[in-house]
C-alpha cells in the first residue's frame, strides 16, 4: 500500500522532482512535525533514503520556478490557485497509507471502546433502575407502613367513636327509659285515678239505681195499695191496670201523703182501666198476626237498643270466584291421588300383618324383638293403636271419590293438596315396608318427619283455601286434619322408638323429660293447627288418639312413666276443649250476627 501510494503520488505530480534531484534548502526552509505528525503551512519534502543519495546527473534539469522568484511577472487567477495548491505541500503517504493499514485495528478498537463504553453505561443504567426499584420499594414499604398507622389510628379513633357513641346512646337510652318510666308511672297514676273516679262514680250511679229501684218499687207497691182501694171503692173489685203498663202517681220528691196519693188513684183509675182494655185488644190482634219483626220498644231507664256491629270471621273466608276449567294436570293429580290410595291400603295391610303369619309374618308390634311394642320406649304405642290405620283407609278413599267429583276437579284447595297428599301416602307405605322387612331402621323416622311436613303444609292450604260447602269441610278437612293429627304423634313415637334402640342419652337426661318435652311440643303444635279457621276437630282427634295408646301403657306396662302419663292426658283433654272451644265461639258468634246482635272480638 505504501508503494501504491508512492506511486500515486508520482503520478499525480509528474512536474515535481524527486529529493535527490533539488537543490538543498537551507536548514530554516525546512519544518518539524508536530505534535501530532502533520506538517505546517510551508511542508518541507521528505527525505530521500539513504541508498536514493547519490551523485547527481549531469543533465541537471533547470530549478523549479519559485514561488517569489520574480514578483514582476503578472498572474492569472488560475496560476495564482495553481500555485497555491503547490504551496499545500504533498502529503505522508507512508503516513497515509499505515493510516489505512491500522484502520480495521483502530476501528476495532473504537468497537471495543464504544461497546465497552456501552456495557458501562448499561450497567449504570441498570444499577440505576437497581436503586431506583429500591428506592420505590423503600418508598412502597413506608406508604404502606404509614397508611397502616393511619388506618390503626382511624380504626382506634373509630373505636373511641364507637365506644362514645354507644356510651351517649347507653345514656340516651337511660334517660329515655327514665322519663318513659316516670311518663308511664304518671299515666298510670292518672288511669287509677280516673279508674277510682269512675269506680267511684259507677258506686254513685250504683247506689242511686239501687235506691232509685228501692223507692220504685215502695212507691208501685204504695200506688198499686191506692189503686186496688180506689177500684174497691168503685165497683168492689181489686183489678188495676199492671204496674208495668201504668205511669207513676207521684214524681220522686213529691212526698205526697196516703190521703193525696189516693185521691190522685180515684182520679186516674178509669182512664187507666179504659187504657188497659185497649192495650190487650192491641196485644190480641198482634198475636193473631203474623209478624217477624218488631220496631225496638222505649222504656222509662233506657232508650232503644243500638244497632249489631259488624261480624269479622278470624278466618279466611270461602272464594266466590267460579273454578277454572279442569285441564291435563287436574286429571293426573287426581289419578296420582287413586293409585297413591291403592298403594295405601294394600301397603297397609301388609305392615300390618293382616294378610296372615304365612303371607307376611306376625303382627307388626312383634316384629324385630318387640321394637314396635309399647313397652319399648317412653312414647312407644299400646297394641290396639294399629285400629287408626283401617279408619284413615276408610277416610282416604272418601277423601278420593270426593276429588273425582265434577265441582272438585279443578277447585284450588284440591290442586293446592293433592299432590301433597299423594306422596304422604306412598311415605306411609315407605315406612310399612321399612317396618316390615327390617331394611334401614332407623331411616323410618325421617319417613315420618317427610310425613308430617307434608301433611302440615297439605293444613295450611286449606287455611289458604277456606271450604266453600259443609261437604267440603268434612270430607278434605276432616280426612285431611285426621291425617295430621294421627301423624305428628307417631313421628314422635318413631323418633322415641329410634333413640331407645340406639341407645342414646341426650346430655344425660333421664328419658321420661324427653318424652315429656317431646309431647309438649307436639301437642302444642297440634293444638296451634287445631284452632285455624273454625276449629278442626279432627286433628284433635288423631292425636288424642295416639295419647291415649300412649297413656295406657305408661301406667300398666313395662316402661312406666306417671309423669309422661300425665303430660299425655293433659295434653289429649287440652287439646280436645281448645279445638270445641274455638268451634262454640265461631258459631255462637255466627248465629248472634245472624240474628243482628253485637259479636266480641276474637
Amino acid at each position: 500500500m505504501k508503494a501504491a501510494a508512492e506511486t500515486g503520488g508520482t503520478a499525480q505530480r509528474p512536474d515535481r522532482v524527486e529529493p535527490a534531484e533539488r537543490a538543498p534548502q537551507p536548514e530554516s526552509a525546512q519544518r518539524t512535525e508536530g505534535p501530532e505528525g502533520a506538517e505546517g503551512p510551508d511542508k518541507a519534502e521528505p527525505a530521500e533514503p539513504a541508498e536514493r543519495q547519490g551523485t547527481a546527473p549531469t543533465d541537471t534539469p533547470p530549478a523549479p520556478r519559485l514561488r517569489h522568484a520574480n514578483t514582476q511577472e503578472t498572474h492569472g487567477p488560475l496560476e495564482s490557485f495553481n500555485d497555491w495548491l503547490d504551496g499545500l505541500g504533498e502529503p505522508d503517504w507512508d503516513k497515509v497509507s499505515q493510516s489505512i493499514y491500522d484502520s480495521p485495528a483502530t476501528m476495532k478498537a473504537a468497537y471495543e471502546r464504544q461497546k465497552a463504553h456501552r456495557e458501562a453505561e448499561r450497567v449504570r443504567k441498570a444499577e440505576e433502575r437497581r436503586l431506583a426499584q429500591e428506592q420505590a420499594e423503600r418508598d412502597r414499604i413506608e406508604a404502606e407502613r404509614q397508611a397502616e398507622l393511619e388506618r390503626q389510628r382511624a380504626a382506634e379513633q373509630a373505636e373511641r367513636d364507637r365506644i362514645e357513641a354507644e356510651r351517649i346512646a347507653a345514656e340516651e337510652a337511660e334517660l329515655e327509659a327514665q322519663r318513659q318510666a316516670e311518663e308511664e308511672a304518671r299515666q298510670e297514676r292518672e288511669r287509677l285515678l280516673e279508674l277510682q273516679r269512675a269506680e267511684e262514680e259507677a258506686l254513685r250511679q250504683e247506689m242511686e239505681r239501687q235506691e232509685h229501684e228501692e223507692w220504685l218499687a215502695r212507691q208501685r207497691e204504695r200506688e198499686t195499695w191506692a189503686l186496688q182501694t180506689a177500684a174497691r171503692e168503685s165497683d168492689g173489685t181489686d183489678w188495676v191496670p199492671p204496674a208495668d203498663r201504668r205511669a207513676m202517681l207521684e214524681d220522686r220528691g213529691e212526698n205526697l201523703t196516703d190521703a193525696e196519693l189516693l185521691d190522685r188513684a180515684r182520679a186516674s183509675l178509669p182512664e187507666w182501666r179504659h187504657r188497659d182494655r185497649i192495650v190487650e185488644k192491641a196485644q190480641a190482634i198482634e198475636a193473631a198476626t203474623v209478624r217477624r219483626s218488631r220496631p225496638p220498644v222505649a222504656t222509662l231507664d233506657r232508650g232503644p237498643e243500638p244497632a249489631p256491629a259488624g261480624y269479622i270471621p278470624p278466618y279466611n273466608l270461602p272464594s266466590l270466584e267460579p273454578d277454572p276449567a279442569p285441564a291435563f294436570p287436574d286429571l293426573a293429580r287426581r289419578m296420582t291421588v287413586t293409585v297413591a290410595y291403592a298403594v295405601f291400603v294394600l301397603g297397609g295391610v301388609f305392615g300390618l300383618g293382616l294378610l296372615g303369619e304365612d303371607a307376611t309374618g306376625p303382627w307388626l308390634h312383634e316384629l324385630h324383638e318387640g321394637r314396635f311394642r309399647g313397652g319399648f320406649s317412653m312414647l312407644s304405642m299400646a297394641p290396639w293403636h294399629q285400629f287408626a290405620w283401617p279408619l284413615l283407609w276408610l277416610a282416604m278413599g272418601i277423601y278420593t271419590v270426593h276429588q273425582w267429583l265434577p265441582s272438585q276437579a279443578a277447585a284450588d284447595r284440591q290442586r293446592a293438596t293433592g299432590w301433597r297428599m299423594s306422596g304422604a301416602m306412598v311415605l306411609a307405605v315407605t315406612w310399612f315396608a321399612i317396618a316390615r322387612t327390617g331394611v334401614l331402621l332407623g331411616v323410618e323416622l325421617f319417613v315420618w318427619l317427610a310425613l308430617g311436613y307434608l301433611l302440615v303444609d297439605c293444613v295450611h292450604q286449606l287455611n289458604l283455601y277456606t271450604a266453600r260447602s259443609r261437604a267440603e269441610r268434612a270430607v278434605t278437612d276432616g280426612t285431611i286434619g285426621l291425617f295430621t293429627g294421627w301423624a305428628l304423634i307417631f313421628a314422635a313415637t318413631n323418633a322415641s322408638i329410634w333413640l331407645q334402640s340406639l341407645g342414646i342419652n341426650l346430655l344425660w337426661i333421664p328419658g321420661s323429660v324427653w318424652a315429656v318435652l317431646t309431647l309438649v311440643v307436639v301437642i302444642w303444635g297440634a293444638a296451634f293447627m287445631a284452632m285455624t279457621e273454625r276449629g278442626r276437630i279432627t286433628i284433635a282427634l288423631g292425636l288424642s288418639w295416639g295419647l291415649a295408646a300412649i297413656l295406657v301403657p305408661r301406667l300398666v306396662g313395662s316402661m312406666t312413666s306417671v309423669w309422661v302419663a300425665i303430660v299425655a292426658a293433659m295434653g289429649l283433654f287440652v287439646v280436645l276443649l281448645a279445638t270445641e272451644n274455638r268451634r262454640y265461639r265461631i258459631n255462637h258468634a255466627e248465629h248472634r250476627a245472624a240474628l243482628g246482635h253485637e259479636v266480641d272480638d276474637f
